[in-house]
């Protein structure tokens, strides 16, 4: 069983420690890695279709990159190769030359001269690259229609409502250069949404931002607001049609709550930009949400579509909870009506197995060359119109009988564990972000989402299954945004379950990140052992009726952040667990002899600062690993390194084998634990993350080399090794799913 990881998100600053080169691998010993999942998840941030390919959509995600689909939608490639990260805000595709794209992202300007194959980044010109931010994220981007070597981009991170720096660069050479043409013409920190060129010409633009809207007539040298008739400045999207080029759309923001009026939707201006008349006709959304709610209370017309030889057919998307969805005019705005529709004896999507999420539209799109194709994203979906709306499918997974479903390659989810059954060979167990668990019967070929009775099904950190009775299976859950956890337990294999571990049974609400099994206690009364974040170690031997804890001495003020939990299965009174932190609170590796009444720190001092995971070699119980992330201490003004550290003498000192900034995870082949697999990470909240994606160490951690063939994403959350194959390794990432690797010629 492997146990759980946590992806730490402190953010803090530090420098950069050396990663080791890694050698080329022998050809007889690489690790060819292959994507596995179910299909969606993430956030579908960004789509566009091909304009000379009616099939051809490109889709960008926040945590995923870039995906490719050449039959529009029924499968897809993940294309990052030179992506230096993986938010992909805004595609630009050329119409003159379709092979050329531009992504705008969080880290800069990438392009692409063969349809996607490969990026290079393109941002000579925008201020220097910074280690603990994003120096220039771009929330918007165009290409001249007339000049393809002309392109725009705007500063600022639309979706969060922040990053803005009042600032639109323009590039003459196809990227290699920018300068900014905006500069103090924009309120300082204003965030550019949208930036629009009026068809068949080159001069006029039109800068959407949240606070206001922004015209030049001189492409791009002088800009003044030009919002006569829109009621305020919070302006999201831009939409020009070609047949009509004086004809163009706005999408705003509605700051409205309580009783106010509503003061967003949709407008239109018939003189490119200059006037603008409110386009919310009968049918559009208009819901008002309550002071204190969220912002998703409140219909929010983000998104938008102009059909190209129709200037009076648009598509509006709503990004709110509750009137979420797609509508349409054919009649500029007088009349709307709500085109997606579901759970309603009149629905007319089809919506896959991601159920529990409304249609909140991110992202729309038609497509240039065929009207009738519309897609748009949200939050975890995919969804396409081959009839201008009537009808919507559904184009991230593949749905299957009794249940069960495959993935087509839109591979865009995050993983807490990958775990494989003790017993059985093909099945799978799939902890994630968001989308809970997921169990394969078929080393993920296919599918079923496990979740009836589950309190907190949206995460799933651990699974054990008891190995006497495999139809048992122990779960950990929880939430992210808030620290809520439980322990849930199943006798039918999965397809029920019942929450055992929780407050009234004297579990405390906490995420429960780790969870192991005594294999030595009697079946019926089986012994388990789990950490709770915030409350450090609790035990059951009652099926889970009753919890207690096994804190004996540990330090109270390190018992927040367990970061690893093992049990020796030989001698189960004998258990150890690592908690994060600094030495002098009790950060550390603790070990018991008795089940957890006393406990005794072994390491005499701390290398590091912020642990993520400790492994134990099981040939071995002398031999350590831990894996820790670069964290500078300003208390005490030291800089403690990340890497992978390992302790030969059962965790009293602690040599650095591996120098990287972070290493999320580490794993032993329990088959030969010469055998090494480290995890790289970074946060991704910065222009260069520095993830090194899987490296293998074959002598203990002397030397290391990285294993990257076929991986799309470099962060690294989870890996094991299958226990009935010593050459499949189980890794989940940070961003495109999970991934088996298969170590080749052994």
């Amino acid at each position: 069983m492997l146990i759980a990881t946590i992806v730490s998100l402190i953010f803090s600053a530090t420098t950069t420690a050396a990663v080791p080169q890694a050698t080329e691998a022998p050809p007889d010993k690489t690790i060819s890695w292959s994507n596995v999942g179910p299909g969606g998840g993430g956030w579908i941030q960004s789509l566009a279709w091909a304009p000379d390919d009616a099939g051809r959509l490109y889709v960008g995600c926040d945590v995923g990159g870039f995906y490719v689909s050449s039959d529009a939608g029924h499968s897809y490639a993940i294309h990052n190769q030179g992506l230096d990260d993986r938010f992909v805000e805004r595609i630009a595709v050329c119409r003159q030359s379709p092979g050329t794209i531009y992504l705008g992202m969080e880290s800069g300007v990438f392009r692409s001269s063969d349809g996607g194959g490969s990026w290079k980044a393109r941002r000579s010109g925008f201020p220097p690259l910074e280690k603990w931010r994003f120096s220039a994220p771009i929330g918007a981007l165009v290409i001249d229609p007339l000049r393809r070597e002309v392109i725009y981009a705007g500063i600022g991170r639309p979706r969060f409502h922040k990053g803005g720096a009042g600032a639109i660069y323009r590039s003459s050479d196809g990227g290699v250069s920018w300068h900014d043409v905006s500069t103090g013409q924009l309120p300082v920190r204003a965030v550019v949404n949208d930036l629009a060129i009026q068809p068949g010409q080159s001069r006029l633009l039109l800068a959407a931002t949240d606070e206001g809207l922004f015209r030049s007539d001189d492409q791009g040298g002088i800009w003044k607001r030009s919002q006569n008739g829109l009621p305020h400045g919070a302006i999201n999207r831009l939409a020009f049609t070609s047949s009509s080029p004086n004809v163009v759309y706005a999408s705003l923001r509605t700051t409205a709550r309580d009783k106010q009026p509503f003061n967003g939707g949709v407008y239109r201006s018939n003189d490119a930009g200059q006037h603008w008349q409110s386009a919310c006709g009968e049918g559009l959304s208009h819901r008002v949400g309550q002071q204190g709610q969220p912002a998703q209370m409140t219909s929010s017309l983000a998104c938008l579509a102009v059909d190209p030889h129709d200037a009076d057919t648009v598509y509006a998307g709503d990004q709110s909870w509750v009137t979420a969805g797609v509508y349409k005019t054919t009649d500029g705005g007088r009349h709307w009506q709500r085109v997606t529709r579901w759970k309603t004896p009149d629905a007319n999507m089809d919506y896959g197995w991601i159920d529990f999420w409304g249609p909140a539209v991110e992202c729309l799109a038609v497509s240039p060359i065929q009207p009738n194709h519309v897609a748009f994203g949200t939050s975890g979906h995919v969804f396409v119109s081959d009839d201008g709306g009537r009808t919507w499918q559904q184009r991230y997974s593949r749905g299957l009988p009794n249940n069960h479903f495959s993935g087509t390659g839109l591979e865009v989810t995050c993983l807490n564990d990958v775990a494989a059954d003790p017993r059985r060979p093909q099945r799978l167990y799939l902890c994630y972000f968001d989308i809970g668990l997921l169990i394969s019967e078929d080393l993920g070929r296919s599918f079923r989402r496990s979740y009836q009775g589950m309190r907190n099904s949206g995460n799933c950190f651990a699974v054990a299954v008891d190995p006497a009775h495999t139809e048992t299976i122990w779960a950990a859950t929880g939430r992210w945004e808030s620290n809520v956890g439980d322990v849930c337990l199943s006798r039918d294999d999965g397809h029920t379950w019942q929450v055992v571990g929780h407050a009234g049974s004297g579990l405390p609400d906490g995420q429960t990140h780790h969870l192991v099994l005594d294999s030595k206690s009697p079946a019926a009364h089986r012994r388990v052992i789990v950490t709770s974040k915030g409350n450090g170690l609790y035990e059951t031997a009652d099926g889970g009726k009753s919890w207690h804890a096994i804190n004996g001495n540990l330090p109270a003020a390190a018992r927040g952040e367990p970061r690893g939990l093992w049990l020796d299965p030989s001698q189960p009174r004998q258990m150890l667990t690592a908690l994060d932190g600094a030495y002098s609170k009790g950060g550390g590796v603790y070990t018991t002899h008795d089940g957890g009444h006393t406990w005794t720190r072994v390491n005499r001092d701390a290398p590091w600062l912020s642990l993520c995971r400790v492994v134990v070699d099981p040939g071995n119980r002398q031999v350590l690993y831990a894996a820790a992330r670069e964290t500078y201490d300003a208390t005490a003004q030291r800089l403690y390194p990340g890497g992978l550290f390992k302790s030969s003498d059962g965790g009293q000192n602690w040599q650095q084998v591996l120098a990287a900034r972070f290493v999320q995870t580490v794993a032993i082949n329990p088959h030969d634990s010469r055998v090494v697999y480290a995890g790289t990470d970074d946060h991704p909240y910065h222009d260069r993350p520095l993830a090194q994606g899987v490296l293998r160490s074959s002598d203990g951690g002397v030397t290391w080399r990285q294993e990257n063939t076929g991986l799309t994403h470099l962060n690294i959350n989870c890996l094991g090794v299958s226990p009935h194959d010593p050459r499949m390794i189980l890794m989940g990432t940070a961003g495109n799913g999970a991934f088996l690797g298969q170590e080749l010629g052994r």
